[in-house]
């Protein structure tokens, strides 16, 4: 389960750095014609016009990607491994058996941005895994079931059957996990700093900063999930 609940995440992950690498290209881009539009000016600099042509500038643009992605999946996705739903309180990573009342209630008590970001992003990457999966039972299914075993109508409306049948299972088995363990991760770090002493509104800052851009571009690109049932 918590290997699970790791790829099903990181592969939400992926598809958010996937949507933002095209991003990235048009800002790099456009820095790469302001950077050439300066050079340009001097008769010293002109030589360096162009540089960096489009190849470079699309390899900037994966390898931002890719960094960003790696970072999310250290910073948020990786605690997804620490998940069990047996009381081991000497692992390092050990989830302890606590009611979503019991976590909801010191969110509200001290909604910190590690308690309302982690859990928010992480149902958004969840939701974007299990699409992915779905995608690809989709579009295994149609084309086996159309290799003289159905029509291609049939064969459409089976396969889109199926693929929105295997995202209902994944996030009812697996979705739902994972936003209560990144939210009682989230709220087990910040409890710890509250007892040293130390802000817990701290907590996770970095990993929420980077996260959320991730799940705003899978948002804005969620109508694409119409696709299953059209």
């Amino acid at each position: 389960m918590p290997v699970g609940l790791f790829a099903l995440v990181a592969i939400g992950v992926h598809a958010g750095a996937d949507l933002v690498d095209d991003r990235l290209l048009v800002l790099i881009d456009a820095l790469d014609a302001w950077a050439d539009g300066l050079l340009a000016r001097a008769e010293v600099t002109a030589g360096w016009v162009d540089r960096v042509g489009p190849l470079q500038r699309t390899v900037i643009a994966r390898l931002l990607a890719l960094g960003w992605e790696l970072s999310v999946d250290l910073l948020v996705v990786l605690p997804q491994l620490g998940y069990s739903e047996a009381d081991q309180a000497e692992q390092r990573f050990s989830f302890r058996r606590e009611t979503w009342r019991s976590l909801a209630a010191r969110v509200n008590r001290t909604p910190t941005p590690a308690r309302l970001v982690r859990p928010l992003v992480t149902a958004v990457f969840a939701g974007a895994g299990a699409y992915a999966v779905a995608r690809l039972v989709e579009s295994t299914l149609f084309v086996a079931l159309q290799t003289d075993v159905a029509p291609p109508e049939v064969a459409e409306a089976l396969a889109r059957v199926f693929g929105g049948l295997a995202m209902a299972l994944v996030l009812a088995s697996h979705g739902w996990r994972a936003v209560l363990r990144a939210l009682e991760h989230a709220d087990a770090a910040c409890e710890a700093n509250a007892r040293v002493g130390k802000s817990p509104w701290v907590v996770g800052l970095w990993g929420s900063v980077l996260s959320f851009p991730l799940a705003v571009a899978l948002v804005l690109e969620a109508q694409n999930l119409l696709a299953l049932v059209r």
